[in-house]
């Protein structure tokens, strides 16, 4: 399976933070990238291409076909996929048989697919087709329809929602004389949150806000353990071999969850995210001053900051939006088109950097290569 690179980061984003960089190995060789900083002393000038990304993150392969059941969309590319294979790019047409039933068609294709495995397989002259081999050609099939939703929202709508929103707040009427809230459109606030959960739901360590870390390790793990763990002599092959296969459809959860953001109107993180932060949270834009240095980002650009020490109210969503501005939600009765505009000096900008270092994965994306000034 050839490597495709799905960044779980936009590149687009990432625009933002792009400069004039250079690499530790060829310190003479400028070009246009962003520094990434890895929490060692050392910071490297990448292209926007090469970093943050994992190959077919996103990528359903067929051995997930019992999300199907309720991804339509997936089902109906398989579907496509398996008939082209049976009777569109075979020299010797091929059709199915399980019982009685002929599959020849997309419609009986689809009629049986979760059978799939239970077909046999013949040439139109009546001849055996060799089962295995079909068999392994379906299930080597890659369906990429979330690859795609992503780009289609981020690489094509994300400068224009960025722009849009900032532009709106700088320019929005005051609620009041001397009060730094600005109303701005209900469209364009809502676009920004929208971009702000689809953010946090593309990450790989995505957790829905700790649920699926519940789910996996308060009833996954043990059941599939159990199961594999049928006698004391394989107890850690079977932990093993559970705790995969429980990772497994944690994934499948995942691509479910990533699905039913884009193709249903209702049900699932998202669409309860989206509710829930449009009926009681409010949004804070900071922009750095002149000179007060910049924002960075991470792995892990949008995340939920939980802390009871600092003396600083940062309990909420923070958004790195560019090296200049920052995005926070937190609770709020007044709406979500009420957005405050505050400015932000070199204290402010150090203590969100520090937030945004500590909620990181791995690696922290900058503007400039004297990160160790800005944290």
């Amino acid at each position: 399976m050839p490597t495709k690179r799905q960044h779980y980061v936009p590149r687009v984003y990432m625009k933002a933070w792009e400069t004039q960089v250079e690499t530790i190995k060829e310190p003479n060789k400028i070009f246009n990238g962003v520094y990434v900083y890895d929490g060692t002393n050392s910071i490297e000038g990448c292209s926007r291409n090469s970093v943050l990304w994992k190959p077919h993150l996103y990528t359903i392969n067929f051995r997930h076909w019992y999300l199907c059941s309720s991804c339509a969309e997936v089902k109906k590319y398989f579907v496509e996929k398996i008939y082209e294979l049976m009777r569109d790019s075979s020299s010797k047409k091929i059709y199915g048989k399980k019982g009685f039933s002929i599959i020849k068609t997309k419609r009986s294709i689809a009629k049986h697919f979760f059978d799939f495995y239970d077909w046999d397989f013949y040439y139109d002259n009546g001849d055996c087709a060799k089962k295995t081999s079909i068999v392994r050609q379906v299930e080597e099939m890659n369906c990429y329809i979330l690859e795609d939703s992503f780009d289609a929202f981020f690489e094509t709508k994300w400068e224009r929602t960025l722009n849009e929103f900032i532009n709106a707040v700088k320019t929005g009427v005051p609620v009041a004389i001397g009060q730094s809230e600005r109303v701005i459109p209900y469209t364009v606030a809502t676009e920004m949150l929208a971009s702000f959960f689809i953010m946090l739901c593309r990450n790989p360590q995505f957790d829905a806000m700790g649920i699926y870390s519940r789910i996996k390790e308060r009833i996954l793990y043990p059941v599939f353990i159990s199961m594999f763990s049928d006698s004391d002599d394989n107890n850690e092959m079977g932990k093993s071999e559970g705790e995969s296969y429980a990772d497994d459809l944690m994934r499948a959860i995942w691509y479910s969850e990533l699905y039913k953001m884009f193709y249903k109107p209702s049900g699932g993180f998202y669409h309860r995210a989206i509710e829930t932060a449009l009926n009681g949270c409010q949004m804070i834009l900071f922009e750095a001053y002149d000179g007060a240095g910049s924002f960075i980002t991470s792995d892990n650009p949008a995340f939920k900051h939980e802390c009871n020490i600092e003396t600083k109210n940062t309990n909420g969503l923070l958004f790195p939006l560019s090296p200049r501005f920052l995005l926070f939600v937190g609770k709020g009765t007044d709406g979500i088109n009420h957005v405050d505009y505050r400015m932000a000096n070199a204290d402010t900008v150090k203590f969100f950097n520090g937030i945004i270092y500590r909620n990181r994965m791995e690696k922290v994306i900058s503007s400039t290569k004297e990160i160790e000034q800005i944290i």
